[in-house]
């Protein structure tokens, strides 16, 4: 399917022309104007170039590529336009990030060659794009399947903190939500430097003197400064670093940011975290943000707010669910684990809640020839009805 191209015109004779001469080149839609436009970039797209006339009544170009700089960032934007003013250029520049800039009447082939070009650069665009949200996602995503062996317990809930967090970025509009499910899966990665012993501590609840405490504390801080050294994840890297961050500016890091001053990534994340801390103890989803929203002092409100919309949403089209015994041979790459695996000897393996990647079968298999495990094993299945 070739790539989109959206004309927007007042004058339908202008828009018949181009229509005319690039219909064979191009895949062509038209709107006579800026809420049109919008809406033929909503339901139609994605398009790859949007083409706008400047002089148009009700919203001129500069509104209309203004705000589809905003809702649909991708989208190569070109002005044509019969007043080149040095005013319209800059704001046309400024507001709308304008690719390029045409003046009319403009020869078919320039347009043409405009178009190309524009083509050009939404690829270079969605296929940097791919790149970050797919290919380095699951890169990640694999590492943190090692890591997870390394320590079961810190990781093991990456998953599930991983999808609540960015499903709350995408409620809240963020930009690149994809942002905070890599900086939730590597939001322990600085626990690897901490001693074994204070590890357990963290694990189960155990009481630290001050200067445990302050090694754990600084656990977000060892992991930021170790992501921030990868090229392009200088947001993920930001996000881990104020996830201790209290609201009212308390906490880790103690640098005078508070209120919405904090990132937005490090305030969800936060939030993401300490739910699944507090659904461990309470139970129940409805309990565990109840006890947030007491917590002013803590948490983002809005935030709060979005994640209980993000479990509310969730409801209905999570099917029932049971528990299913089945031995390591009918483990399969995906499964949900229902409980903890263990070692014939009781050692933890994999905790329950962890969703089986290829390393983690190939760790239990491996585990099984040695010492043995303790079978049957409980995945989670869903209930036909």
């Amino acid at each position: 399917m070739p790539n989109k191209i959206l004309l927007v015109d007042d004058e339908s004779n202008v828009l018949e022309a181009y229509t005319r001469v690039l219909r064979r080149r191009f895949d062509l839609a038209v709107a006579p104007g800026g809420p049109e436009a919008l809406d033929a970039l909503a339901r139609g797209g994605p398009f790859a170039v949007i083409v706008s006339d400047q002089r148009m009544p009700g919203m001129d170009g500069v509104a209309l590529l203004g705000q589809a700089r905003e809702r649909f960032p991708d989208t190569t934007r070109i002005m044509l336009t019969g007043n080149a003013d040095q005013a319209t250029a800059m704001a046309a520049v400024n507001q709308g990030a304008i690719f390029r800039f045409l003046t009319k009447p403009c020869d078919s082939a320039m347009l043409a060659q405009a178009l190309d070009a524009g083509i050009r650069q939404y690829e270079l665009v969605t296929a940097e794009k791919q790149l970050l949200e797919q290919t380095l996602k699951g890169t990640l995503e694999v590492l943190v399947e090692l890591l997870s062996i390394l320590d079961p317990i810190s990781f093991g809930r990456a998953q599930t903190m991983a999808e609540l967090a960015e499903a709350v970025a995408r409620d809240l509009a963020m930009p690149a939500p994809w942002v905070l499910g890599i900086a939730s899966i590597l939001s322990q990665i600085g626990i690897l430097t901490v001693p074994d012993t204070l590890v357990s501590k963290l694990h189960t609840g155990g009481f630290l003197n001050s200067s445990e405490r302050e090694i754990a504390n600084r656990v977000p801080e060892i992991g930021a400064n170790l992501l921030k050294r990868i090229p392009r994840l200088e947001q993920v890297a930001e996000a881990i670093y104020y996830m201790n961050k209290n609201y009212n500016g308390t906490g880790f890091p103690a640098d005078g940011c508070k209120g919405p001053d904090i990132p937005l990534g490090g305030r969800i994340l936060r939030v993401a975290a300490d739910y699944l801390n507090l659904l461990a103890s309470k139970g129940e989803p409805k309990l565990a943000v109840a006890e947030m929203e007491f917590r002013t002092s803590w948490y983002d409100l809005a935030v709060v707010r979005s994640l209980a919309r993000v479990l509310k949403a969730m409801e209905p089209v999570t099917p029932e669910t049971e528990l299913r015994e089945v031995g390591l041979k009918d483990l399969r790459h995906g499964q949900l684990l229902g409980s903890d695996i263990e070692t014939a000897s009781g050692l933890l393996l994999v905790p329950a809640g962890t969703r089986l990647g290829l390393t983690h079968l190939e760790k239990l298999r491996n585990f099984a020839r040695l010492g043995g495990i303790r079978e049957p094993i409980n995945v989670v299945t869903h209930l036909i009805t």
